[in-house]
């Protein structure tokens, strides 16, 4: 571009110079010199037109690592929950990132190094006038700026979109995704205010926006803007006016926020869909019970062979999905001995002219598949904690007659995963465990919960016993409902991963038949399939709209069993990776491949898919206003050559 202008320059002074010193242009005669003029002013509106161009041209990304820039306060209780949330998050992504602490003191450093800033605090109040004016210098020539938690400075009220002076009030309860900002989101609505947990988090500013302003979340009422964007110069600034991108739970909404104020951002994925079945095979009972009394007139054990089943294996070569199943020996109390397996061997079935206890039957067909796993949900389903059990001994005693009647019954491999029971286990617990199976490897608990009760995991080692590894679960059930959603999305926006678990006997647990249970997981005593109207509004159904969802948003997604999703997720976690972003190329670096990563582009470019080299691409997502490429590397430095506006 500069050549451009150089050249024009200097034509139009070689050309005044002709005309100065009446030069002729050659077959031309002196006497129409005033074309000269003509030519030199046609030359002169254009270059002006071209600096005109040039000045407000589109800023693209030049750096030479994409990095972030976080503002906190370590000071700021909350905030901090908050800022804790972000980096872990940021880390999962390998999206790189330097912090500074208000707390500290310390100045601004050069901000010309970085693609975008992070505000975590309430904190804003101590950044002084010139640190405010370098940081709306910094977005208004093409920075991009995330506010995920809400704060104040009056130096920022143009660049945060607010025509007055904001009061912190009390938020409206639950919340609408009006837009789409990243993949599924859009009409998402949490209705109940649950996120976060704590009370002291739910304040936002009473603002009023000035024009031009992007909202995409609000109330649930529509009457308080909870979220929106706004261009700032050649910069962006995304701007949550709540406190709830503080917990565990809202990571995927932190990533995405961040990823959609550059012009374009790279991060990271695990690739890896986890779908568990816990309480497979079990002990069976033998009774007809509702809601499938009334619609198949079968018993548990014969519709987990004619109905339940073979619906899920016919969902998974419909979707291409794997399963790992936990299986459970008995629903007994015991914790001393002796250990017997009566509840294991009840239930049988007709093969041939014999019958065969249903779960070492099923347990036969299943572990010769490749696309199921059998795992271990215990002897019985008390949790392996020193308060159920009395001592440590206990347990490895019940684990291991386990074990020996695993092997008697020639169920397989002996189990590499682990769930559970109540997804509870303290750290007696996993010193059984690992005594008593060697074999196991991966402990799949839950992401929320409580961490002295064995939730509250993330992805990596187990904390209690480092010859584990936690690969926790996100969401559950067959129905999904607004909460599961909101779940599913933060886990996948996140890094690329989604781990969920059913029972085959979710359909059975309802209030007619658990009347003492706290909550249950089919509390509307839904149908399988359908009830006597032929409406299809059983469970079977909610679980084909689930992978509908995810089929259209993110039809990348991979599965796989819990075997071989350690060995992903491992080598996932080891691997270092850095971007290099330049106006017309991304230069990915990986210490490892191949791997998965996804080029987000909000300014208008695009991939040349004729011009990748050591990349294969996965999938294309348009968006409103924004494409996600996924992407898969199959070499160690990846060069993507992007195409500008107007240059197709």
């Amino acid at each position: 571009m500069n050549r451009k202008l150089n050249f024009i320059a200097k034509l139009i002074g070689v050309l005044l110079d002709t005309f100065d010193r009446g030069v002729p242009l050659p077959g031309v005669s002196r006497a129409i010199n005033p074309l000269y003029l003509f030519i030199i002013l046609t030359i002169a509106v254009t270059g002006f037109s071209f600096g005109v161009w040039w000045i407000n041209r589109p800023v693209y990304a030049d750096v030479s690592e994409q990095k972030f820039l976080i503002i906190h306060d370590s000071a700021d209780r909350y905030g901090e929950m908050c800022y804790r949330e972000t980096t872990k998050a940021l880390d999962y992504a390998k999206i790189t990132y330097d912090s500074l602490d208000l707390s500290e003191g310390k100045e601004l450093p050069d901000l010309d190094s970085y693609l975008g800033l992070i505000f975590t605090t309430e904190s804003l109040y101590k950044l002084d006038e010139e640190a405010c004016r370098r940081i709306k210098v910094f977005v208004a020539e093409g920075g991009g700026l995330t506010v995920l938690y809400v704060g104040w400075n009056p130096h920022f009220k143009d660049l945060f979109g607010i025509a007055n002076e904001p009061n912190i009030i009390e938020t409206e309860k639950g919340m609408r995704f009006k837009e789409d900002f990243f993949p599924g989101v859009k009409g998402l609505e949490l209705p109940e205010e649950r996120f976060p947990s704590l009370p002291t988090l739910n304040a936002t500013l009473d603002v009023h926006l000035v024009s031009g302003n992007r909202i995409l979340v609000t109330s649930l009422s529509g009457n308080r803007p909870l979220m929106w964007v706004r261009d700032y110069g050649k910069g962006r600034v995304l701007f949550w006016n709540a406190q709830w991108l503080s917990d565990m739970e809202t990571r995927g909404f932190i990533v995405q926020s961040i990823l959609a104020t550059p012009g374009l951002a790279v991060s990271s994925i695990a690739n890896i869909g986890l779908i568990q079945i816990d309480d497979f095979p079990q002990e069976v009972i033998v009774k007809e019970l509702e809601p499938i009394k009334s619609e198949y007139n079968l018993s548990m054990v014969e519709f987990y062979e004619k109905v339940w089943l073979p619906d899920i294996l016919e969902l998974g070569r419909r979707y291409d999905l794997k399963y790992t199943s936990f299986l459970i020996f008995n629903y007994n109390e015991r914790t001393e001995p002796p250990f017997d397996f009566k509840g294991w061997e009840q239930a049988k079935v007709q093969i041939g002219w014999q019958k065969m206890p249903y779960g070492i039957f099923v347990s036969h067909q299943l572990s010769q598949r490749s696309d199921w796993e059998l795992g271990l949900h215990g002897y019985n389903h008390k949790s392996l904690t020193l308060k159920n059990w009395g001592s440590v001994d206990r347990m490895v005693e019940a684990l291991e007659e386990a074990r020996e009647r695993w092997l008697k019954d020639s169920l397989g491999e002996l189990p590499f995963s682990y769930v559970p029971p109540h997804n509870i286990y303290d750290a007696a617990g996993m010193e059984a465990l690992a005594e008593a199976f060697p074999s196991i490897k991966v402990v799949s608990g839950m992401a929320i919960g409580k961490f002295e009760e064995g939730s509250n995991r993330e992805f990596g080692p187990e904390p209690w016993h480092e010859g584990f590894f936690d690969i926790p679960r996100w969401t559950w059930g067959e129905v999904l409902d607004s909460e599961n959603k909101f779940r599913f999305l933060s886990e996948i926006g996140t890094f690329g991963i989604w781990t969920h678990f059913i029972h085959p006997d979710d359909v059975y647990h309802t209030p007619q038949n658990y009347p003492e249970a706290e909550k249950w997981r089919n509390p509307h005593s839904l149908p399988w399939r359908g009830d006597h109207t032929g409406e299809k509004n059983g469970l079977y159904y909610g679980l084909v709209k689930w992978f509908e969802f995810v089929r259209k948003y993110y039809p990348w997604l991979r599965y796989m069993t819990t075997k071989e999703a350690y060995y992903e997720l491992r080598k996932y976690l080891d691997i270092e990776a850095s971007y290099t972003l330049k106006p017309d190329e991304v230069i990915a670096k990986f210490s490892d491949y191949p791997i998965y990563f996804q080029v987000r582009i909000n300014d208008g470019r695009t991939l040349d898919l004729n011009k990748m080299s050591n990349c294969q691409l996965v999938d294309i997502y348009e968006g409103e206003g924004y494409t996600i490429y996924t992407l898969r590397a199959v070499g160690r430095e990846v060069r993507l050559k992007l195409i500008l506006p107007g240059e197709f």
